[in-house]
Parts: structure tokens; sequence; C-alpha cells
């Protein structure tokens, strides 16, 4: 089987995701090599994985940088782009806390804080290459972010009447977790609505460079280390907004499928009782955290701008 395995998994994921863009391509990838890892069994992949991880992992991370494109802030108004840092931050630092409390430990916290706050499983991805946390822990974190994502794609629509559309879209791209369901959540409303939420949400996903360049001094196993890759990633990151024009275009797929690989091959080392051993604290955590931070963004945009 070789890494032909976690690869065809990997592309598979990305094909279905193309179909149904509400289901991540990360997160079906996990499915996947959970779901293949019970069937063919886990001690007969996990070497094949670990070696598919050492080459996906560096070059996902590094081509990923291609999918963040700093926003054209002359498209954002002040009180807007404030507003969506503020959501990011209150996002991320609640869910942190709350799983604190209700005792989730490891590094656990700090994978759902930072996949509810920015861009769901790839944020999870990227930061895990740097904490090292298990892969119940990082599995664990997709399944409750993909979640809590897809609640939100599937409430959201009907706060449509309530809010303007300016303040619908501002919604959905503040505060739901990945763009497919940025997507999924406004694209009935109009190109417009559509358009905005994208643009709010390509905040988040910038701020991805900044999180992966704290976590790397913050939590690298050498202090003030950060790893060739992330290097790589920032200088993608800046290279996809200002040099790389349309050729972007062309390394998301290359991007998205070596992370999916990643993922896949993660899966295949993770069985299904591990996930199932998995408390509910994480899920409500990252609910409460999630649903106070939306209510509070509605409320502000409601009542006071």
């Amino acid at each position: 089987m070789g890494l032909l395995l976690p690869v065809a998994l990997g592309i598979a994921a990305y094909i279905v995701s193309r179909f149904y863009p509400a289901l991540d391509a990360l997160f079906l990838a996990l499915i996947f090599g959970i779901f293949f890892g019970g069937v063919v069994g886990k001690g007969n992949v996990e070497k094949i994985a670990e070696k598919s991880l050492s080459i996906t992992l560096p070059v996902g991370i590094v081509l990923y940088g291609a999918n963040v494109k700093f926003p054209n802030f002359y498209e954002i108004s002040l009180p807007i782009l404030i507003l969506t840092f503020i959501s990011a931050l209150f996002m991320g630092l609640s869910v942190f806390v709350i799983a604190k409390r209700l005792g989730v430990g490891g590094k656990l916290p700090v994978l759902l804080a930072c996949g509810t706050a920015i861009c769901g499983a790839s944020a999870i991805a990227i930061v895990s290459s740097i904490l090292k946390p298990s892969k119940e822990e990082f599995s664990t974190a997709v399944i409750v972010i993909t979640i809590v994502g897809l609640t939100g794609a599937a409430v959201y629509p009907a706060l449509h009447g309530f809010l303007t559309k300016d303040d619908f879209a501002t919604v959905c791209g503040a505060t739901l977790h990945q763009t497919g369901l940025v997507k999924i959540a406004s694209k009935d409303f109009g190109s417009d609505v559509l358009q905005k939420a994208l643009t709010v949400k390509s905040i988040r996903i910038a701020l991805i460079a900044v999180v992966a360049l704290l976590v790397s001094l913050i939590y690298a196993e050498h202090r003030f280390y950060v790893p060739g890759y992330i290097v790589g990633f920032l200088i993608m990151s800046f290279m996809s907004s200002t040099y790389l024009g349309g050729w972007s275009d062309w390394i998301e797929p290359v991007s998205t499928i070596a992370f999916s690989t990643t993922l896949a091959s993660i899966g295949l080392c993770v069985s299904r009782q591990d996930i199932q051993r998995a408390r509910l604290s994480p899920l409500v955590a990252s609910y409460i955290g999630w649903f106070f931070t939306s209510a509070t963004i509605i409320a502000i945009l409601r009542w006071l701008i």
C-alpha cells in the first residue's frame, strides 16, 4: 500500500468537498482515515502514516500560505475591521478559558481556541505542527470544531430577516469557522452578501500567520525557535497577497490535498474507541464560546453600529 492509501484518502476527501462545500476536506480526510484504519488495522498502517506525515505536513503548511490573502482594507470599514478582530480574540479566549474550567486538559484547549477563532481545521493543523498534541487531541479538536461550525451554517440563515444584508454578511464572516461554511450560510442571499462575508472571513484567515508565529514563540520545544516550515508559510502568505496573483489559485488544490493527506494519515493512527472516550466537555466549551461571541457580535451590529 505504501503511501498510496493516505494520498488516495486525501484526494477523495478533496473531491467530495468540491461537491459538498459544507464538508471540509480536512475533516473528511480525518474521518476517512479513522474508518479505513479500523478496517485495515491500526498496526498495519501506523508506520506508513508516520512516514506520510513527515512529508505532507510541512509541505501542506508551506503551500497553505497561498490560501492566506490579506484583505483589501479599503473594502472594509474601520468599525467592522475592529469588530472582526474582537470577535476572533473573544471566541478564542472564551473557548480556551471555558475548556480549562470544564477540566479539558493537555493541548486540546489551545487547539479548540485556534480552530474556533481563525479558520477551523486548517488552523488546528498548522498549530498542531508546533504544539505536537496527541493524535486523539488533534482528531477531537477537528471533529468538535466541524460540528459547531455546521450548526452555525444551519442556523444563521434564519437571522437574515433580523439583520441588514451587510450585518448578516459580517456575522457570517466574523463567527463561522470555515470558509466553506461561510459560503453555505450566505450564498442564497445574493452575491454582494457572499462577497462581503468572504472579505470579512479573510481578515480572520490572515490572522493565522500571526497566530502561527505567536504559538511558535510560546509553545515551541526550544523557546523562540520558529520551525522552518512556519517561516515558509509566513513567506508564502506574504507572496500570495503581493506577487503570486493567479498562481495561488493553482497552488490551493495542491495545498488542500497535502493537508488532507496529513489528516488522513493521522486518522489512520486513531481508533474510533479513542474518539468515543473523549468527554463532552470540549464540545460544550466550543459551543458556549461560539454562541456567546456570536450573540455579542449580533447585538453590537444591531444596536450600536
